[in-house]
């Protein structure tokens, strides 16, 4: 369960990144991020992350160029250690 009450703030996220092309990057993942992910969420088991937290854990581990990342939930992504450096930004 979502300790969010409502998907507003998700949707403002979806808006900025349709409206500002050249600040966000949407990429798809690769082959082989399901098994890292579900080995991500099985490393992680004490933790209430999503399997799509768990995808961008991954997504992000594996491009050494991703410095900076969006999201809506915070408190997984401080929980988390990437392998390089990453500035997470919550609105």
């Amino acid at each position: 369960m979502s300790p969010r009450r409502d998907a507003g703030i998700a949707l403002t996220v979806f808006k900025l990144v349709d409206e500002s092309t050249e600040l966000f990057e949407v990429r798809p993942s690769g082959q082989g991020t399901y098994q890292k992910a579900r080995e991500v969420l099985a490393q992680y088991v004490d933790q209430s992350f999503s399997y799509v937290d768990a995808v961008v854990f991954t997504v992000v581990d594996t491009d050494p160029g991703i410095r900076q990342i969006l999201t809506v939930d915070g408190r997984d992504f401080a929980v988390y250690r990437f392998a390089h450096t990453v500035e997470v930004v919550v609105p």
